[in-house]
């Protein structure tokens, strides 16, 4: 997984990436109008040296037990997003007591793999040498779904971490106790058959136009379903009935059942993509509950 330099965009691409970020920016806009002042206790630290990597750390409130902290990764197809748009929407984590991290990233097309992950792993570094952070769970949704399962992974397979980023020591990452993927990008196919608006794009600009074959090779290995791996993690997947990427989900369940990974997965009638950012409703209610259940449960066996 080489710091190559990708072909550009063609301009209706570029005019495609510009309008999603046009277009979430306002629902995002109107989400946080909707939420009100970010709450009090968040305050955001530097992991690295590009002006986004960032995050923000929330503590559980005092008298409650602190568990393993959660590293968070916003969605956004990889190209745009923030964290701030889940700023309330973390809160029941750390109410739980699980102290939270909520990362910031370089974007893509101006970004692209590996140096996302890259990134990523730059803050688990972080996290571990300034808090002490052992152990961690990962969680993400949509594209920092994907993040979240590509970097449990990767630290599980010193050759494929290697490949992204040799000066990384497994040494210096915490334990990856559980990831959690909410509606995550889990495989290449279900972006490229038509059924998730832009799917194609989207790879393309975090990947270039090797992310768009049948058979892809070490560069472009960017979703779960592209590696092969012996370990994973308890992982929880996540997503609405109404949600494109429910497929994506679909494929992933069935080949961690079939090789004898422990996986759990929660399906929640009209859910569509993005819920777990949208105004309070029956999907966000009822998927806060089974992210604690399950937090909880690893939490017990370890």
């Amino acid at each position: 997984m080489s710091s190559r330099k990708l072909k550009p965009l063609t301009f209706t691409q570029h005019m495609t990436v510009v309008g999603s970020r046009m277009i979430l920016g306002a629902l995002t806009g109107v989400i946080r109008m909707t939420q009100g002042a970010t709450p009090e206790g968040w305050r955001t630290l530097r992991y690295g040296l590009h002006r986004d990597e960032t995050l923000d750390h929330m503590e559980p409130p005092e008298g409650v037990e602190h568990l393993a902290p959660i590293v968070f990764f916003h969605g956004g197809g990889w190209m745009m997003g923030d964290t701030g748009t889940y700023s309330h929407d973390l809160l029941f984590l750390a109410e739980a007591g699980y102290p939270i991290f909520n990362v910031e990233y370089p974007k893509a097309p101006e970004h692209h793999h590996p140096g996302i992950l890259r990134s990523i792993f730059q803050a688990l570094i972080f996290i571990k040498g300034n808090f002490g952070a052992d152990k961690v769970h990962l969680m993400g949704d949509s594209a920092g779904g994907n993040l979240a399962v590509m970097a449990a992974l990767l630290a599980d397979h010193p050759n494929y971490l290697a490949a992204v980023d040799s000066r990384v020591k497994r040494s210096k990452l915490p334990k990856i106790l559980s990831v959690t993927s909410i509606y995550g990008v889990l495989d290449r196919q279900t972006c490229l058959n038509g059924t998730f608006p832009a799917g194609d794009t989207m790879l393309e600009s975090y990947a270039g136009p090797g992310a768009l074959l049948e058979a892809v090779d070490d560069d472009h290995r960017i979703t779960p379903m592209d590696l092969a791996f012996k370990k994973h993690p308890p992982c929880l997947l996540i997503c609405g009935d109404a949600d494109p990427l429910l497929a994506s989900q679909a494929i992933y369940s069935a080949r961690l059942k079939r090789e004898g990974h422990e996986v759990t997965t929660a399906v929640y009638p009209g859910g569509l993509h993005g819920f777990f950012t949208f105004p309070e409703s029956g999907p966000k209610a009822a998927c806060r509950k089974d992210i604690l259940a399950f937090l909880d449960g690893v939490t017990a066996k370890n």
